[in-house]
């Protein structure tokens, strides 16, 4: 195939830009609400005691929340190792996720309770509530995304090939595309 024909075949209409774009937002969108960053500044900034102003999309400080930067990195270092790109992807069982939220419970009560004095909360069992509650939510509507894979379907089929966005394909099975994988 020499350079013109190659150019006209691989010519892209006004349809299939538009198409290609609202995919690629599509994907964005999807990111953004599993990155892993995202989560994790939310819940150290709800730990420190401000909520997300939704009009800005800055952070207003609400009420006198945590300073112990202690336990605030305690609790981000453990959060990590579930907030993540590779959880929300995988494919999880009901049993496993409630297996791994007994634990995690057992590790967030037994840490509020080993600690509180360091964290300044001896006495204060309504802050223990909310960091108990900040905590054990965020894992858990993570873990749920990736129950039986939901989140990782979802993702990767935002990612299909569609006739449109090839036109190199033309007359060609959709599935030829991927015939190179098989040798």
């Amino acid at each position: 195939m020499d350079e013109q024909q190659y150019a006209v075949n691989n010519t892209k209409t006004p349809h299939d830009l538009y198409a290609a774009e609202m995919n690629e937002e599509k994907i964005k969108n999807i990111v953004s609400q599993i990155s892993p960053s995202n989560q994790l500044e939310e819940v150290d900034m709800r730990l420190r005691g401000y909520k997300k102003d939704f009009r800005t999309g800055g952070w207003i400080k609400a009420f006198h929340g945590l300073e112990n930067e202690s336990m605030i990195n305690r609790y981000i270092t453990f959060l990590s190792s579930f907030l993540n790109t590779g959880v929300t992807l995988c494919n999880l069982s009901p049993m496993q996720i409630n297996k791994i939220m007994v634990k995690t419970i057992r590790w967030v009560s037994h840490d509020l309770d080993a600690h509180s004095e360091e964290y300044g909360i001896t006495d204060d069992y309504a802050e223990r509530d909310r960091i108990g509650s900040i905590m054990l939510n965020s894992i858990f509507f993570t873990l749920k995304r990736s129950e039986n894979g939901t989140e990782g379907k979802r993702f990767w089929s935002s990612l299909h090939l569609t006739e449109s966005s090839s036109q190199s394909n033309m007359g060609e099975n959709k599935s030829d595309a991927w015939k190179f994988w098989k040798r």
